[in-house]
């Protein structure tokens, strides 16, 4: 009995399917004994198989039972995964290909290491130099000298073994001329956060390339090793090492729908005192701390085997597939605690049903953090996916929750929602006029009535495959996003029989919703549920396009802007900013209402773009239904769709 946990040892022939027993075998004393055992709370699997070579009854166990360790990627693969956050830290990497590729790699860096991209205790490690017309390879603390041809040969022989990886070769050495590197050894403990084992420096045999201890090294202490190299940032570079593996793993996990439990953080200190990183591993060779390592991994196996355990307090996750979120995420994390209520966040590939756990991501001293979270009592959905066959299965495993939006995802066919808002009088008055471009005719009848007119799909965001077209004495005009056309009746008429035929395109009569300056502007008017179930206006939030001639304000290439709306209305409606705002308030709670009821399943929250014409006619453009942006307005989200949430348990 260990930390109040009861520790057995089994393998796979020991799993009884059948029976759902495990014929354990128990220390007792310096004896060993065998047991039947109900299968376990927690599986510690310190050397994973890969999936391909997993035996099913260990996959039948895995459906049934948490395990604590598993794979992640290669060398390379774990490089890029930190490239957008660190690549002050990190060593140019390239796979190794060919000859060619490896010679122009050697020519701009003098000297490569070459390993494997999978390799573990310093197997099959060797460097490369040119002197002359040869090459000098070390291995260990051999060396041989290739020519040309002996050189692809070596490589040759080498890729035949697998994947390698190729580097500058960046020795790091103690004052003795021996090469060293450190080893930042973390796990997660019984609440699941980062925390640091073990940090000590690994050296190499003399005239050895590696520092492993199982080719020769030995271990010293890191603080020693630092203090002889750096007298004065010794102590800094070691609390920076570990600041930097803690942050590195959160980030490496980030693409993994588990948590990883432990890794040997593997460095280098340049003599200038910059901390290059290597590489991660798992399960690391601990034979010097096994005893702190196992207090560890016996705490983090307990917290693994509560995962899914219902907490007393409500439990509020937000569904999300965007980083750009996450500032949504912390607000909602401060209001949720403010209702004494918790919050994590996740993505569609972290649910795990049939363990009873999400893998999400909490915030914790201003950072996010990965946890093990128990299901939510009600999920906020930034997805809205529901109803695409890519995410099905995380509204299916998750069915038994409420969710925010009920709504089936994907755009919200624009047509559909201008007939909505022709059934209210009210509100067909701000409605631009408009048809379906489905016959040629009509759609030039509609040109001439309303002159410029805008043609743009019934579903699609961001204002993509949008044109204006206007009509000229000697034909007509269409400009798309970056180009002019100029056509005549019967090139413009095949393009309209072509929209037509496509059957999925509306025209407008083209509203100049422009500053005083003449830069085309819209207005998202933004509301969101609040705890009484209804719409709470958020703000009116304005676009602008800085360049005159772009007047698709937000199409995806349009270099935008955006204000307030109190640097807006100053500007544009001065001495009647409090009367227009009311105005756009109460028409946003409006039409709110309005398609609210006329759309079977629940929404939580809506943007209308709305436009203003010299006249100070307010125009609906569209209305959507999917993400909406909350750019320097999270807290006003939060504070009212966290309670909303709330209401829905």
């Amino acid at each position: 009995m260990k930390k109040g946990a009861e520790v057995f040892f089994f393998d796979a022939s020991s799993i009884d399917m059948e029976r759902e027993l495990i014929n354990a075998t128990f220390q007792l004393g310096n004896s060993w004994v065998q047991k039947k055992m109900p299968l376990p709370d927690v599986v510690l699997n310190e050397a994973p198989e890969p999936v391909k070579d997993r035996p099913e009854c260990e996959n039948w166990l895995r459906r049934r039972t948490p395990f604590t360790t598993f794979l992640i990627h290669g060398k390379y693969a774990i490089q890029k995964k930190l490239v957008p956050h660190f690549n002050d830290h990190l060593i140019p990497t390239e796979w190794l290909q060919d000859l060619d590729q490896f010679l122009d790699f050697l020519d701009v860096h003098g000297e490569v290491l070459v390993k494997p991209d999978q390799g573990r205790r310093g197997n099959a490690i060797f460097t490369v130099k040119r002197e002359n017309e040869h090459y000098v390879c070390r291995e260990q603390n051999e060396e041989i000298r290739l020519d040309c041809s002996d050189l692809q040969e070596y490589l040759r022989d080498a890729l035949a073994q697998g994947s390698f990886i190729v580097q500058p070769y960046l020795p790091s050495l103690t004052d003795r001329g021996e090469v060293v590197d450190f080893r930042v050894h973390i796990q997660r403990d019984g609440t699941g956060r980062w925390v640091l084992t073990k940090m000590y420096s690994r050296i190499g045999m003399t005239d050895s390339i590696i520092s492993n201890i199982s080719k020769g090294g030995r271990n010293e202490d890191a603080t020693n090793v630092l203090d002889r190299s750096f007298p004065v940032e010794g102590n800094q570079i070691k609390h920076e090492m570990e600041r930097l593996a803690i942050c590195m793993a959160e980030t490496i996990n980030r693409s993994y729908s588990f948590l990883i439990d432990e890794l040997g953080m593997d460095f280098i200190v340049t003599p200038t005192g910059q901390i290059k990183f290597l590489e991660a591993n798992i399960s690391p060779q601990t034979r010097f701390h096994e005893q702190a390592r196992a207090s560890r991994t016996i705490e983090y196996a307990q917290y693994v085997a509560k995962a899914g355990q219902k907490v007393n307090h409500p439990v509020i996750a937000m569904l999300s597939s965007d980083s750009s979120d996450k500032p949504l995420a912390a607000a909602c994390a401060y209001s949720a605690k403010w209702s004494n209520a918790a919050f994590y966040y996740f993505s569609h590939t972290d649910v795990h049903k049939e363990l009873g756990y999400i893998k999400g991501y909490v915030l914790e001293d201003g950072e996010w953090q990965a946890r093990y979270c128990p299901f939510p009592d009600v999920i906020y959905d930034r997805l809205k996916a529901r109803g695409n066959a890519q995410y099905s299965s995380v509204y299916t495993d998750l069915g038994h929750v409420p969710f925010t939006d009920e709504r089936n995802g994907g755009s919200f066919s624009k047509k559909k929602i201008y007939e909505i808002l022709q059934k209210k009088a009210e509100l067909a008055a701000h409605l631009i006029p408009y048809t379906a471009v489905e016959n040629v005719h009509e759609i030039l009848a509609f040109i001439d009535t309303h002159e410029t007119s805008i043609i743009k799909p019934s579903i699609g965001s961001f204002g993509n495959g949008i044109i204006v077209v206007q009509r000229e004495e000697e034909g007509f005009v269409v400009k798309d996003h970056e180009h002019i056309h100029k056509m005549n009746a019967e090139d413009f008429a095949q393009l309209l029989s072509m929209l037509a035929a496509k059957k999925g395109f509306v025209i407008q009569k083209f509203i100049r919703s422009e500053t005083r300056n003449g830069l085309p502007y819209h207005i998202r008017l933004h509301l969101v549920r609040n705890r009484r179930g209804e719409w709470s206006f958020i703000s009116a939030f304005p676009f602008l396009s800085t360049q005159s001639e772009h007047k698709v304000v937000n199409h995806a290439g349009s270099l935008r802007a955006f204000t307030t709306w109190d640097w807006l209305s100053r500007h544009e409606f001065p001495q009647k900013e409090d009367v227009m705002l009311a105005r756009l308030e109460r028409l946003a709670i409006t039409t709110a209402n309005h398609i609210a009821a006329h759309v079977k399943e629940r929404i939580c929250e809506l943007g209308i773009d709305v436009g203003i014409n010299s006249l100070g006619e307010i125009w609906i453009f569209e209305a959507n239904m999917n993400k909406i942006g909350s750019t320097h307005r999270e807290f006003e989200v939060a504070q009212h769709i966290v309670p909303f949430a709330l209401s829905l348990r």
